[in-house]
């Protein structure tokens, strides 16, 4: 061999052995590299982890509640209805109180007849919850709800508390009034004479699966209070028995619910009957001279002019009497409006005063019917001027 290839073949081996000492060294720097890389890669993916774990059961708890407080929402809307729910402007959803006429014993009734009740009408659940006769009583950690007949219903599975208050009160839902009046075609209520001719009767559920008709009678002014009533559309009839004419109406019953209606029948049944439109009464002045005129007037040409001010005038106008005995002046009233009311009382009043110091003074007030005055019983006045009034319950004519 010569020497250039020996320094060729020197130059060769070299360089073949300093890429095997390269390939060499090279491999033992990709292997430390890559463990301390996927050592990182491992903690980084840990802590991640975590952090993800954490917040997806944050999500999940949060979901988890939203979705209970939906239901005990879908529960509580079983129980006394949707109020959003309407029919011709009237709510039309009461639950199933509205049926039943009280609260549910435990959250199963609202899925199946809880004892062969008549006037159930369920389930009241939504169907995609009915599908499952169960599962709608737990939350969305698979624990019971809390309910035992009340206003409240409580979920506990989160580890806290999430509770849905139905009402204030029971009562709220089940002891309610309706006010209302009749009166017949000519708007005349039924007076003394037809307040037992009256029949309002009201159909309700009765608490235990069946119903009971409640029955009232109108007063004279054609009102009445129909009490103890639970929510819901409850059939009413108004009966007038002579004829056995009926008006058959719904009465819608609210919770809390105190309201007043007004019905009518179609036939003028009262005219004549003593019925009028409402208590009340009617005021008379004088308005010309009486069958008697025993006093003297003052300020004034005829007596009756002196007497017949709305508001007092004192000793400007005036009838007196200067004796000491009793004289009696009488004066014509206007007649009354027409009307089928029925007079209960009739008052007359005065304002008197006496002029002398050391004289009694004193006055009577006097009602004229059937021809004959009669007189009340005395009242005793002073030098200041003193209201005084006589009332007459029973006509003294006729008793």
């Amino acid at each position: 061999m010569s020497i250039r290839e020996a320094i060729t073949t020197l130059i060769s081996n070299t360089t073949m052995m300093s890429g095997k000492a390269r390939m060499k060294r090279s491999r033992q720097r990709e292997s430390g590299f890559g463990l301390m890389e996927l050592t990182v890669v491992i903690i980084v993916a840990a802590i991640l982890v975590a952090v993800a774990m954490q917040s997806m059961t944050a999500i999940i708890q949060d979901a988890r509640r939203t979705k209970t407080e939906r239901e005990i929402e879908m529960l509580a809307k079983a129980i006394v209805g949707d109020p959003s729910l309407t029919s011709g402007g009237c709510r039309s959803d009461f639950g199933y109180v509205g049926d039943i006429g009280a609260f549910p014993p435990n959250l199963q009734a609202l899925y199946e007849n809880p004892g062969g009740y008549g006037t159930w009408d369920g389930p009241y659940i939504p169907p995609g919850f009915a599908q499952d006769s169960t599962g709608f009583k737990m939350d969305e950690w698979g624990r019971l709800y809390s309910y035992g007949g009340g206003v409240t219903i409580t979920s506990t599975g989160s580890g806290s508390t999430i509770s849905k208050k139905i009402a204030d009160a029971v009562t709220d839902y089940t002891l309610n009034t309706l006010n209302g009046t009749i009166t017949d075609a000519n708007d005349s209520v039924p007076g003394t004479v037809y307040t037992d001719s009256v029949d309002i009767k009201v159909t309700i559920p009765n608490g235990s699966g069946s119903t009971i008709t409640k029955a009232y009678s109108p007063d004279s002014s054609g009102s009445f209070s129909l009490d103890s009533l639970p929510v819901g559309t409850h059939p009413l009839k108004l009966i007038y028995t002579p004829n056995v004419d009926t008006l058959l109406r719904y009465a819608s019953i609210l919770p809390r619910h105190k309201s007043t209606v007004s019905y009518k029948f179609a036939s003028a049944y009262f005219a004549g009957g003593g019925g009028c439109i409402g208590p009340g009464s009617e005021t008379f002045r004088p308005v010309g001279a009486g069958t008697t005129t025993g006093l003297t007037a003052s300020g004034c040409s005829d007596n009756w002019e002196c007497v017949d001010e709305v508001s007092p005038d004192g000793n400007s106008t005036r009838v007196q009497s200067m004796v000491g005995s009793y004289e009696t002046d009488t004066y014509a009233m206007a007649d009354p409006p027409p009307s089928s009311c029925t007079i209960t009382q009739v008052t007359v009043y005065g304002r008197a005063q006496k002029t002398t110091i050391f004289i009694t003074g004193g006055v009577k007030m006097v009602l004229r019917t059937g021809g004959f005055d009669y007189v009340g019983s005395a009242h005793s006045v002073g030098n200041s001027w003193t209201d005084v009034s006589e009332t007459w319950v029973n006509n003294p004519s006729t008793g």
